[in-house]
Formats: structure tokens, sequence, C-alpha cells
């Protein structure tokens, strides 16, 4: 890993840590978040799944249409350090 590799998988920790925390105080029943990237082709390879604490609270969050919101959360968050466009599943 080069060294401008180590730096952006930083900036992508710590920007997916705040908008994970970000997400637990704007949604009950949210759990986690992980991400999966290829840090050469990171534009075309981010990926972020979303995780709940179980599928009660999964469609509660979608009967009240707060996966929009989750995903604007990491959008913004992302948008911070020029990621733009991740592929987000719940």
């Amino acid at each position: 890993m080069t060294k401008t590799e180590k730096q952006l998988d930083k900036a992508l920790r710590k920007a997916l840590t705040i908008a994970c925390e970000n997400i637990k105080d704007q949604c009950t029943g949210f759990s986690h978040l992980t991400h999966a990237v290829n840090l050469k082709k990171t534009h075309d390879s981010l990926h972020v799944s979303c995780f709940f604490i179980d599928d009660l609270s999964l469609s509660e969050a979608t009967e009240q249409q707060q996966l929009s919101a989750i995903e604007n959360e990491i959008k913004a968050q992302l948008s911070a350090i020029n990621i733009k466009s991740p592929t987000i599943s719940f």
C-alpha cells in the first residue's frame, strides 16, 4: 500500500466513522456500517453496508423513510473527502 493509499484509507475510515456516529444519533435501531474498497479505484469500487440491530429495526427505518437520510449522511461525509457515488446497501 502506497503512502497516498494509506492516507486515503485513513480519511475514508474517519469519514465513515463520523457518518456512523451521526446515524446512530438520528436512527434508533441502527447498529453499524462496514465498507469495502479498492484504494486504486476508489470512485468505482466503494461499497458501504449498513446494519441494523434486527429486521424489525430495518423495517421501521424503511417505513419512517430514514434510509434516504442515512444515505445522505454517508454521501455528505464522503463528499467532504472528495469521494462520490458509493454503493450503499442495507
